[in-house]
């Protein structure tokens, strides 16, 4: 038995590495490629993606994001920018609490095998996304983090609620805190 579980600790770490050391490329795209152009890979990360809960927790974070069907009305229209994009609302939480709220295109990333998603109004806010089973999704908030993925590949798992805050007990209104005058 002892032989057994010796060889199944040795399994696990070596695929632990293996995982750990995945490297990633980067492919050049055109600027102003559109959702059309890739379709086929866009739209199965966002019916995959949405209507459920993501959850990501690190060191730095415990939320989520919530990502919904947005009904693009200027689809087919090539005159504007978002007439051949794929759009999705992402809603961003921290804990249990929504904090943004944002229309994002999604296009092919420069990172092969990852769909981005950029925010309408401010393309700094992008996720770059990829499918792990039907569970979780992986995502680089830049597409030139992927150089080091150890840091900067966060993991997000499907869940049923977000966690509460802990610090809900700790919060005080501003009569008791002493703001109110």
């Amino acid at each position: 038995m002892k032989v057994i579980g010796l060889c199944l600790a040795a399994v696990l770490a070596a695929s632990s590495f293996v995982a750990s050391a995945e490297t990633f490329e980067r492919v050049e795209l055109d600027k102003d490629r559109t959702s059309v152009q890739y379709a086929g890979p866009i739209k199965s990360i966002t019916k995959a993606l949405e209507g459920y809960r993501w959850l990501g927790q690190t060191a730095d974070m415990n939320g989520g994001v919530v990502f919904k069907p947005y009904a693009n009305e200027k689809f087919g229209k090539n005159d504007t920018e978002t007439g051949g994009a794929i759009m999705v609302t992402a809603i961003f939480y921290l804990y249990d609490k929504p904090v943004k709220e944002a229309v994002m295109v999604a296009r092919q990333s420069q990172i092969p095998g990852f769909v981005e998603f950029y925010s309408l109004d401010s393309r700094e806010l992008q996720l770059h996304i990829r499918m792990v089973g039907d569970n979780t999704f992986q995502a680089f908030s830049s597409d030139d983090q992927y150089r080091n993925p150890a840091k900067n590949l966060m993991t997000y798992k499907k869940v049923g609620q977000f966690n509460q805050s802990p610090y809900k007990d700790q919060l005080k209104s501003a009569e008791e805190s002493g703001m109110w005058y």
